[in-house]
């Protein structure tokens, strides 16, 4: 297989946890399914389970930081609940721009927002930091969201907020 290839598996091998349980219960099968080789498949299995596992935890604890810098209202909204939410959209979801850490916060607001485990309020707060986030960092130039909940005093009641770009000016209400 060609190096780059064989990067790539590597790549989805320490970022996609399911991948990675198939792999180590059958390295041929899922080797060559992948297109390995059979001295391609017993370098990565040189690899211990342990380091394979501690490594791809390490990535993920990367993404995890990141998305937590980006989203503090949702950190602190979900409690303890952020991090249990985050694994299960990141064993789904890869990002592919060149802004990853961004992509990742902004599609881990949508996975909350479909979520049937998240409350409304949950939602309601990915939805904004979402919105603000497509604004300052994607720069759009206009963002407009409908929310269930008034971002000020949590109550529950329709409320609009809007970000508006006029040349270097930003406008928030």
């Amino acid at each position: 297989m060609p190096l780059r290839e064989t990067q790539n598996f590597l790549a989805r091998l320490y970022t996609e946890n399911n991948l990675r349980q198939d792999f180590l219960s059958e390295p041929e099968k899922i080797g060559q399914e992948n297109n390995l080789d059979k001295e391609e498949i017993a370098e990565i299995l040189s690899i211990f389970p342990e380091e394979l596992n501690a490594f791809a935890e390490s990535l993920f604890y990367k993404r995890l930081r990141e998305a937590e810098k980006f989203l503090p209202l949702t950190k602190n909204g979900l409690g303890v609940n952020f991090e249990k939410h985050f694994r299960i959209f990141a064993d789904s979801y890869q990002p592919s721009t060149i802004k990853k850490h961004l992509e990742d916060a902004v599609e881990f607001c949508n996975y909350l927002q479909k979520d049937k485990n998240t409350s409304g309020m949950e939602k309601n707060t990915a939805k904004f930091e979402q919105a603000k986030l497509e604004f300052y960092g994607l720069e759009k130039r206009l963002v407009v969201k409908i929310l269930d909940y008034d971002t000020n005093t949590n109550q529950k009641r329709k409320h609009l907020a809007v970000w508006l770009r006029i040349g270097r000016r930003n406008i928030i209400f």
